[in-house]
Protein backbone atom coordinates (compact mmCIF):
# COMPACT_ATOMS: atom_id res chain seq x y z
CA UNK A 1 0.00 0.00 0.00
CA UNK A 2 2.82 2.40 1.32
CA UNK A 3 4.70 1.68 -2.36
CA UNK A 4 1.25 2.24 -4.46
CA UNK A 5 0.96 5.84 -2.40
CA UNK A 6 4.12 6.70 -3.16
CA UNK A 7 4.17 5.75 -6.73
CA UNK A 8 0.60 7.79 -7.23
CA UNK A 9 1.81 10.57 -5.48
CA UNK A 10 4.74 10.23 -7.68
CA UNK A 11 3.25 10.11 -11.45
CA UNK A 12 1.28 13.52 -10.25
CA UNK A 13 4.63 14.89 -9.05
CA UNK A 14 6.76 14.00 -12.12
CA UNK A 15 5.20 16.88 -14.12
CA UNK A 16 6.15 19.20 -10.80
CA UNK A 17 9.45 18.15 -10.06
CA UNK A 18 12.34 19.73 -10.42
CA UNK A 19 15.34 21.40 -8.90
CA UNK A 20 15.00 24.53 -6.59
CA UNK A 21 17.05 27.21 -5.33
CA UNK A 22 16.08 28.43 -1.64
CA UNK A 23 16.90 31.31 0.32
CA UNK A 24 19.24 30.37 3.20
CA UNK A 25 17.19 28.85 6.15
CA UNK A 26 18.08 26.71 9.11
CA UNK A 27 17.13 23.17 8.38
CA UNK A 28 14.98 20.88 10.98
CA UNK A 29 17.40 18.64 12.83
CA UNK A 30 17.03 14.97 12.91
CA UNK A 31 19.09 11.91 14.93
CA UNK A 32 19.08 8.65 13.43
CA UNK A 33 20.77 4.93 13.44
CA UNK A 34 22.80 4.18 10.81
CA UNK A 35 23.55 0.76 8.95
CA UNK A 36 26.93 0.98 10.81
CA UNK A 37 25.33 1.06 14.53
CA UNK A 38 25.89 4.67 14.97
CA UNK A 39 24.20 7.59 16.05
CA UNK A 40 24.10 10.36 13.44
CA UNK A 41 22.90 13.57 13.90
CA UNK A 42 22.42 16.60 11.05
CA UNK A 43 24.53 18.71 14.12
CA UNK A 44 27.47 16.94 13.62
CA UNK A 45 28.55 17.95 10.56
CA UNK A 46 28.50 21.90 11.21
CA UNK A 47 31.06 23.87 9.35
CA UNK A 48 30.61 20.50 6.41
CA UNK A 49 28.57 20.44 3.30
CA UNK A 50 25.86 17.59 3.54
CA UNK A 51 23.78 16.35 1.06
CA UNK A 52 20.78 14.09 2.19
CA UNK A 53 18.87 11.89 0.06
CA UNK A 54 15.76 10.53 0.97
CA UNK A 55 16.04 6.70 -0.67
CA UNK A 56 14.34 3.25 -0.95
CA UNK A 57 15.37 0.20 -2.10
CA UNK A 58 12.31 -0.59 -4.06
CA UNK A 59 12.17 2.86 -5.99
CA UNK A 60 14.46 2.56 -9.33
CA UNK A 61 15.17 6.01 -9.88
CA UNK A 62 17.26 6.04 -6.39
CA UNK A 63 18.80 3.13 -7.73
CA UNK A 64 19.49 5.27 -11.14
CA UNK A 65 20.78 8.04 -8.46
CA UNK A 66 22.74 6.66 -5.54
CA UNK A 67 25.82 5.56 -7.46
CA UNK A 68 26.27 8.92 -8.65
CA UNK A 69 26.33 10.26 -5.42
CA UNK A 70 28.61 7.91 -4.79
CA UNK A 71 31.18 8.80 -7.28
CA UNK A 72 30.14 12.07 -5.89
CA UNK A 73 31.28 11.32 -2.70
CA UNK A 74 34.43 9.89 -2.94
CA UNK A 75 35.60 13.15 -5.29
CA UNK A 76 35.24 15.54 -2.42
CA UNK A 77 35.30 13.80 1.00
CA UNK A 78 38.49 14.50 1.61
CA UNK A 79 39.58 17.80 -0.06
CA UNK A 80 35.77 19.54 0.60
CA UNK A 81 34.58 17.29 3.61
CA UNK A 82 31.71 16.55 1.50
CA UNK A 83 29.19 13.99 3.68
CA UNK A 84 26.50 12.54 2.22
CA UNK A 85 23.80 10.86 4.20
CA UNK A 86 21.16 8.52 3.02
CA UNK A 87 18.15 8.29 4.92
CA UNK A 88 15.45 5.14 3.98
CA UNK A 89 12.25 5.00 5.83
CA UNK A 90 10.04 2.12 6.64
CA UNK A 91 12.06 -0.58 5.61
CA UNK A 92 14.18 -3.54 7.55
CA UNK A 93 17.36 -3.10 8.71
CA UNK A 94 18.43 -6.62 6.92
CA UNK A 95 16.93 -5.18 3.16
CA UNK A 96 18.43 -1.90 3.25
CA UNK A 97 21.93 -3.09 4.30
CA UNK A 98 21.74 -5.88 1.31
CA UNK A 99 20.58 -2.51 -1.15
CA UNK A 100 23.62 -0.42 -0.15
CA UNK A 101 25.95 -3.49 -0.59
CA UNK A 102 24.72 -3.77 -3.96
CA UNK A 103 25.52 -0.25 -4.41
CA UNK A 104 28.58 -0.34 -2.56
CA UNK A 105 27.61 2.43 -0.77
CA UNK A 106 30.34 3.90 1.81
CA UNK A 107 28.38 7.21 2.97
CA UNK A 108 26.26 6.55 6.18
CA UNK A 109 22.83 5.20 5.44
CA UNK A 110 20.52 6.03 8.06
CA UNK A 111 17.34 4.06 9.02
CA UNK A 112 14.20 5.93 9.48
CA UNK A 113 11.69 3.12 10.44
CA UNK A 114 8.88 4.59 11.78
CA UNK A 115 9.20 7.41 8.54
CA UNK A 116 9.26 10.35 11.60
CA UNK A 117 12.00 12.43 9.77
CA UNK A 118 10.82 11.78 6.21
CA UNK A 119 7.32 13.06 7.33
CA UNK A 120 9.00 16.06 8.92
CA UNK A 121 10.57 16.82 5.84
CA UNK A 122 7.07 16.45 3.75
CA UNK A 123 8.87 13.88 1.45
CA UNK A 124 6.16 13.13 -0.97
CA UNK A 125 8.20 11.32 -3.60
CA UNK A 126 11.80 9.37 -3.89
CA UNK A 127 14.56 10.77 -4.36
CA UNK A 128 14.40 14.01 -3.27
CA UNK A 129 17.89 15.14 -2.23
CA UNK A 130 18.54 18.20 0.37
CA UNK A 131 21.83 20.74 -0.28
CA UNK A 132 22.92 21.98 3.02
CA UNK A 133 25.74 24.11 3.34
CA UNK A 134 28.49 24.52 6.13
CA UNK A 135 26.08 26.75 8.24
CA UNK A 136 23.41 24.52 8.63
CA UNK A 137 21.44 26.33 6.27
CA UNK A 138 19.20 24.71 3.42
CA UNK A 139 20.79 25.60 -0.15
CA UNK A 140 18.61 23.70 -2.64
CA UNK A 141 16.21 21.03 -3.36
CA UNK A 142 15.91 17.92 -6.01
CA UNK A 143 12.87 16.40 -6.24
CA UNK A 144 13.42 13.51 -8.73
CA UNK A 145 16.70 11.96 -9.87
CA UNK A 146 18.63 14.07 -12.09
CA UNK A 147 21.82 13.84 -14.31
CA UNK A 148 25.13 14.29 -12.66
CA UNK A 149 25.81 17.31 -14.15
CA UNK A 150 22.58 18.59 -12.33
CA UNK A 151 23.77 17.73 -9.21
CA UNK A 152 27.54 18.98 -9.20
CA UNK A 153 26.05 22.42 -10.17
CA UNK A 154 24.00 22.54 -7.07
CA UNK A 155 26.60 21.18 -5.04
CA UNK A 156 28.61 24.33 -6.21
CA UNK A 157 26.12 26.35 -3.34
CA UNK A 158 27.30 24.22 -0.42
CA UNK A 159 31.26 23.37 -1.89
CA UNK A 160 32.31 26.72 0.45
CA UNK A 161 35.85 25.18 0.89
CA UNK A 162 38.20 22.50 -1.44
CA UNK A 163 41.04 21.70 -2.22
CA UNK A 164 43.05 22.58 -5.61
CA UNK A 165 45.67 20.76 -7.64
CA UNK A 166 48.23 22.87 -9.17
CA UNK A 167 46.24 23.20 -12.71
CA UNK A 168 43.13 23.78 -11.07
CA UNK A 169 44.83 27.02 -9.41
CA UNK A 170 45.82 27.51 -12.78
CA UNK A 171 42.67 28.05 -14.09
CA UNK A 172 41.30 29.83 -10.93
CA UNK A 173 43.89 32.25 -10.52
CA UNK A 174 43.13 33.01 -14.93
CA UNK A 175 39.92 32.98 -14.61
CA UNK A 176 38.92 34.97 -11.33
CA UNK A 177 38.69 38.89 -11.80
CA UNK A 178 40.15 39.25 -7.88
CA UNK A 179 41.69 36.46 -5.68
CA UNK A 180 43.53 36.83 -1.99
CA UNK A 181 46.14 34.57 -1.82
CA UNK A 182 46.60 33.98 2.13
CA UNK A 183 50.24 32.56 3.02
CA UNK A 184 50.35 30.81 6.78
CA UNK A 185 53.20 29.59 5.73
CA UNK A 186 56.39 29.49 8.14
CA UNK A 187 58.76 30.38 5.08
CA UNK A 188 56.61 32.68 2.98
CA UNK A 189 56.71 33.39 -0.64
CA UNK A 190 53.96 34.93 -3.19
CA UNK A 191 53.36 32.21 -6.08
CA UNK A 192 51.95 34.64 -8.55
CA UNK A 193 54.58 37.70 -8.06
CA UNK A 194 53.42 39.08 -12.08
CA UNK A 195 49.98 38.54 -11.56
CA UNK A 196 47.64 41.88 -11.14
CA UNK A 197 44.59 39.65 -10.21
CA UNK A 198 46.32 38.26 -7.12
CA UNK A 199 46.37 40.09 -3.10
CA UNK A 200 49.10 38.28 -1.71
CA UNK A 201 49.29 38.68 2.62
CA UNK A 202 51.20 36.57 5.13
CA UNK A 203 48.57 35.98 7.87
CA UNK A 204 49.47 34.29 10.87
CA UNK A 205 46.23 33.16 12.42
CA UNK A 206 42.47 32.50 11.03
CA UNK A 207 40.94 35.19 13.67
CA UNK A 208 42.60 37.77 12.39
CA UNK A 209 41.12 36.74 8.37
CA UNK A 210 37.95 36.54 9.92
CA UNK A 211 37.98 40.10 11.74
CA UNK A 212 39.68 41.70 8.51
CA UNK A 213 38.82 40.06 5.46
CA UNK A 214 35.51 40.32 3.66
CA UNK A 215 33.62 37.04 3.25
CA UNK A 216 32.52 37.74 -0.24
CA UNK A 217 36.17 37.29 -1.45
CA UNK A 218 37.82 34.81 -2.84
CA UNK A 219 40.18 33.21 -1.27
CA UNK A 220 43.42 30.44 -2.23
CA UNK A 221 45.29 29.40 1.47
CA UNK A 222 48.87 28.56 1.19
CA UNK A 223 49.75 26.01 4.38
CA UNK A 224 52.17 23.33 5.41
CA UNK A 225 49.74 20.46 5.00
CA UNK A 226 46.47 19.51 3.78
CA UNK A 227 44.77 18.85 7.36
CA UNK A 228 46.03 22.25 8.67
CA UNK A 229 44.21 23.76 5.45
CA UNK A 230 41.19 21.85 5.72
CA UNK A 231 40.86 23.38 9.11
CA UNK A 232 41.78 26.89 8.78
CA UNK A 233 39.03 26.94 5.96
CA UNK A 234 36.20 24.78 7.90
CA UNK A 235 36.80 27.65 10.50
CA UNK A 236 36.19 30.45 7.84
CA UNK A 237 33.22 28.91 6.14
CA UNK A 238 31.61 28.37 10.01
CA UNK A 239 32.42 31.93 9.87
CA UNK A 240 30.61 32.76 6.13
CA UNK A 241 33.54 32.68 3.48
CA UNK A 242 32.08 30.78 0.81
CA UNK A 243 34.95 30.60 -2.02
CA UNK A 244 38.28 29.40 -0.25
CA UNK A 245 39.88 27.02 -1.57
CA UNK A 246 43.65 25.74 -0.93
CA UNK A 247 46.81 24.55 -2.72
CA UNK A 248 46.51 20.66 -2.15
CA UNK A 249 50.03 19.44 -1.02
CA UNK A 250 52.09 16.27 -2.41
CA UNK A 251 48.56 16.09 -4.23
CA UNK A 252 49.42 13.30 -7.42
CA UNK A 253 48.45 15.24 -10.77
CA UNK A 254 44.83 13.26 -12.27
Amino acid sequence: MRKRLFWAIGVFLLLFSGIYSLGAREISPFQLPGLDGKTYSLSDFKGEPVVISFSATWCPPCRQELPLLQKIYEEYKDKAQLNVLVIDSGEPQTKVEAFAQELGLTFPVLLDEEGKVAREYGILYLPTLYFVDPLGNLAAQIIGAQEESVLRNKLEQILWFRGLQEAEIKNLVELTSEVMVLDFRKENRNPFPDRGNISYQVVDSVDSVISSFPREGVYLLLTESNGESLEIAKALAISGFQRVYYWLVDAPES
